[in-house]
């Protein structure tokens, strides 16, 4: 489901004078901040949209503002970067930036896969909006949700919210390739908490006293990383959780990274 806002003849110049008339053109430019391994992806809908649209791709903070002091008049998109794009940068772009959040508005910040598997919602989704200082906080222009099942873990959620982030991006492109054109609001406000890598972190310390039931509510939606793993004190010391299975691939929402 989406939301979203539809005689004589005249005397030949010479062709210096005409040139001299007609009115300057802008190629439409649009920065696309996202992972490297995600900008095939986020590129391939706003090409479809508009093949003259001048892409350029950015990566980390400094590349972003970079291009924008290029590029001023250029439209900002981020999709799932984990880049917070400084204020400074946004007030110096003509119009509005737009950022593709992996979540719904209800799970604004890091990680909403994880936190929604953790308060067993039914439902998922993605959400455009304009990026503003505060992280996930300016105003929502479209948004997509779909049903999950019961027993969907992290690893499932994560990869069906990279098909609905791509989805939602497929739906607006035409929208976004408009880079002239700020795309409408739609009266759907962020709700909760924008969540950190604290809440994350905090999320994976087991409390000493933890029972079967929470456990397994939190290994559902944490999962099993290289990076991070559920954690349990005893003894004045931090026991770690090992992989059930250590030898399987790290996958990334459903691509296999190392």
């Amino acid at each position: 489901m989406f939301r979203w806002p539809a005689g004589r003849a005249r005397r030949r110049e010479p062709a210096q004078s005409l040139s001299r008339m007609m009115p300057t053109t802008h190629r439409p430019t649009l920065i696309l901040l996202a992972p490297p391994e995600d900008q095939a992806d986020a590129s391939a809908p706003l090409r479809a949209a508009d093949p003259d649209l001048a892409i350029v791709p950015v990566c980390d903070r400094g590349a972003v503002e970079r291009a924008v002091r290029d590029h001023p008049r250029g439209r900002l998109l981020s999709v799932c970067s984990p880049v917070i794009v400084p204020a400074s940068v946004l007030a110096a772009l003509e119009r509005p930036a737009y950022n593709v959040h992996p979540g719904p508005p209800i799970y604004p910040g890091l990680f909403p896969a994880v936190f929604a598997l953790y308060d067993g919602v039914t439902t998922f989704g993605a959400t455009l909006h304009e990026m503003a200082a505060e992280v996930d906080a300016g105003p929502i222009v479209a948004t997509s949700e779909v049903d999950i099942p019961p027993d969907m873990d992290r690893l499932g959620l994560e990869t069906l919210s990279r098909r609905l982030v791509l989805h939602l991006l497929r739906h607006c492109a035409e929208a976004l390739v408009r880079t002239e054109t700020p795309l409408a609001r739609i009266d759907v406000p962020w709700a909760g908490p924008a969540r950190r890598q604290a809440d994350f972190d905090g999320l994976c310390r087991l409390p000493e006293d933890v029972d079967a039931a929470e456990f397994q509510r939190r290994l559902r939606a944490v999962g099993e990383g290289p990076r991070h793993a559920l954690r349990l004190p005893r003894f004045g010391r931090w026991f770690r959780l090992e992989p059930a299975h250590p030898d399987t691939p790290v996958v990334k929402a459903g691509r296999v990274i190392s």
